[in-house]
């Protein structure tokens, strides 16, 4: 009995470091789909769901158990709704983690069909299956607020990074932090737009243009989540009502993949 055991122990390291390696690797392509919202989010946070879709689909393939799929898609399609994407970008995301399991593992399709007849009866695809990825693309400032600094409209392509923040109206909880000769500042705050350079919140804080700030984005608060801290530079503030302050921020390092 104990020999078996560390053959299942070893087992499961050994399946826990592929979906690890699968995460991300398939985090790089969906960061690079810009069509896709989902491409908005961190490295490790895209690692995580992939993985979790690989560790998902396993069961499903070895086991017979589709429970696992079922409840991850369900957890996806939540967590769109809350983040504001759209149908079309959950679809995507799917499409992308199966092509990547067929490219990067020489999964079959036939052994796929049975995980995408479960996938689309939960998604409800309207005609549109997962498995047909044809409609995946991949790639081939300052403040305006009184009483800040008073330099309105001089940094060049604001109107860009406006349209930017416009487009991806995008909810994800954020935490900041400050530590300067203004004092410090740890806040919890959620996005109101995603760019794939910066974002925008609203903050109980006062901020200045050029302030350098750390960021963990997005901020989860379930136990064994990922939360990650980034360094960014605040490029615009605004005047809000009720005393508060939109802040437009520029990430000053890349969300892709981390050289360890």
């Amino acid at each position: 009995m104990l020999f078996e055991e560390i053959e299942v122990t070893e087992a499961q390291a050994l399946q826990q470091q592929r979906s690890a390696s699968f995460g991300a690797r398939t985090a790089e392509r969906i960061r690079a789909a810009e069509d896709c919202l989902f491409s908005l989010l961190p490295h490790e946070e895209l690692s995580r769901r992939a993985a979790g879709w690989y560790e998902a689909c396993t069961q499903g393939m070895l086991r017979g158990n589709y429970a696992p799929i079922s409840e991850w898609i369900k957890a996806q399609l939540q967590s769109a709704k809350s983040e504001h994407f759209v149908r079309e970008d959950l679809l995507q995301l799917l499409q992308i983690c199966r092509r990547s399991a067929i490219e990067l593992e020489g999964w079959n399709e036939d052994i796929l069909s049975s995980l995408d007849e479960v996938i689309d009866e939960i998604v409800g695809n309207s005609g549109t299956k997962i498995a047909d990825s044809n409609k995946i693309k991949e790639p081939a400032s300052t403040s305006t607020c009184a009483g800040t600094n008073g330099e309105a409209g001089r940094v060049r392509g604001e109107r860009n990074e406006r349209r930017n923040f416009d487009r991806n109206r995008l909810s994800l909880p954020i935490r900041v932090f400050r530590t300067s000769d203004r004092g410090e500042a740890d806040e919890i705050s959620t996005t109101r737009s995603i760019s794939r350079g910066g974002l925008y919140f609203v903050s109980h804080q006062e901020w200045r243009a050029a302030e350098i700030l750390k960021i963990i984005y997005p901020y989860w608060t379930k136990v064994n989540s990922i939360n990650t801290e980034y360094r960014a530079k605040v490029v615009r503030v605004d005047c809000l009502k009720d005393e508060t302050w939109g802040v437009a921020i520029e990430f000053l390092q890349s969300l892709g993949r981390k050289a360890h």
